[in-house]
């Protein structure tokens, strides 16, 4: 197939700071034509890898298929001794969507052990696409991968019937006409401008720790005891350890957002595919700072429980962006957090949860995985950086591998100090394993 709409992932087009990145390390050191052979054969499975976006006349955008090359870079560690300096520059170059790449590899060989970064825009895939991307290469390394092409889907129809109510459809649409009235088109040059500048106001930063295995059971278990998945202590510990510590929150009020998984819930699943099959919610929580660790757990574990049970509020994101005019979701960005006067762009910025004032924070926790089929190489850790939503004062990324949970923290440090960030990590863990036993 040469062509593939942009569905839900339109808006992410305009997002200036919404990059996803994989650091792989593994125990074996294979050549350079090993590794161009195994990518060459994970674009035969994904060949949305090799595709290009172009707009057509009424400015929507599409993937179409190109033959241009896939951004591979290779050192010796002692020429990148750091991953996190490769990471750095090429987060801070805007990608080229019309020529491409939109994913980019680096490969850092050491005396027994290689590092594999990929780092790739979020509008060609979530988190865990990004995850079965870094399993296929794997795969492929090791001669297992299936090659059959994992073509997208055309269309992103929910199994679950479920529809905005009559006055939010209205309101949708006198959006729109009021966008249509006022229409901005933008260029990617314009985005290459934008771009430079909301980076001048974002110092983007992450922080990364690792629960071990003793530590992590010692949560599993507290999760058992108190009727508590390991996911909702480790949002609620975060959402109480940022009230107590960012010095952002004096209200005890917070914006928490967390990430769902709808691969299953769609008509046409797209298994393993590239692309954005994710929904989620974002619920205002209260800190009651009287109430003990777990109290405000079972509490904030039941406000997000309770949003993402009913269809209405779990697709509410989606069935809205579907109503919006594709183009008026981008330049919501643009007029959110660039130099553009755009009053009704920015008025759907603020409905869509996009600010610079009162964030919140975003989790994102891709589950617990192992890569036991593995024959030739042996996994060492898999490290999952998530994106940096720009309307969050903290986006936590989090993976478990060979039972070692790690957790990437992104913020701004024009925003949050990086002495402040490792304190919150730091209460945060207090919580997990002895907050309130």
């Amino acid at each position: 197939m040469n062509k593939i709409p942009l569905l839900n992932e339109r808006w992410l087009l305009g997002s200036p700071n919404i990059n996803l990145c994989f650091r792989i390390i593994i125990e074996w050191k294979f050549s350079t034509n090993d590794f161009e052979k195994a990518i060459n054969n994970v674009c035969k499975r994904h060949p949305i890898l090799n595709y290009t976006v172009e707009t057509d006349a009424e400015n929507n955008p599409w993937f179409v298929s190109n033959t241009g090359h896939i951004g591979i870079e290779f050192y010796n560690s002692n020429e990148m001794p750091d991953w996190q300096d490769w990471y750095k520059k090429i987060d801070g170059i805007p990608f080229d969507f019309r020529r491409g790449p939109l994913v980019k590899f680096c490969i850092i060989f050491d005396t027994n052990k290689t590092e594999i970064i990929i780092l790739g825009h979020h509008f060609i895939g979530d988190g865990i696409a990004y995850l079965n991307l870094s399993k296929d290469i794997l795969l492929a390394l090791d001669n297992k991968i299936d090659i059959n092409p994992q073509i997208p889907p055309l269309k992103s129809t929910l199994k679950t019937k479920n529809n905005l109510d009559f006055f939010t459809k209205l309101y949708a649409q006198k959006l729109n006409k009021k966008w249509r009235k006022n229409r901005v088109i933008f260029s990617e040059n314009d985005y290459h401008t934008f771009f430079e500048q909301y980076r001048k106001k974002y110092i983007p930063q992450m922080y990364m720790e690792s629960i071990k295995e003793i530590d992590l059971n010692k949560v599993i278990q507290k999760g058992k005891n108190h009727g508590l998945t390991v996911n909702e202590l480790i949002t609620s510990a975060f959402a109480v350890a940022m009230v107590e510590l960012s010095g952002h929150y004096p209200t005890e009020k917070i914006r928490l957002g967390v990430a769902a998984n709808i691969r299953s819930e769609l008509v046409e699943e797209p298994y393993n595919c590239m692309g954005n099959y994710i929904s989620g919610t974002v619920a205002k929580i209260k800190y009651a700072s009287k109430k003990n660790f777990i109290l405000n757990a079972h509490d904030i574990a039941a406000i997000l429980k309770g949003q993402l049970k009913v269809p209405k509020s779990r697709y509410l994101a989606l069935n809205f962006f579907n109503k919006i005019d594709k183009d008026f979701l981008e330049a919501a960005m643009y007029a959110t957090y660039g130099n553009y006067s755009i009053p009704v762009a920015k008025q759907l910025g603020a409905i869509i949860g996009e600010r610079t004032e009162n964030k919140g924070i975003g989790i994102s926790n891709l589950g617990k995985h192992d890569f036991n089929k593995l024959t030739n190489l042996k996994v060492l850790d898999i490290q999952f950086i998530g994106p940096a939503f720009p309307a969050n004062l903290l986006s936590v990324g989090i993976i478990t591998v060979n039972n070692k949970l790690t957790i990437n923290l992104r913020y701004n440090e024009m925003e949050i100090k990086t002495d402040i960030i490792k304190r919150i990590y730091k209460r945060t863990i207090e919580l997990l394993l002895i907050g309130d036993k």
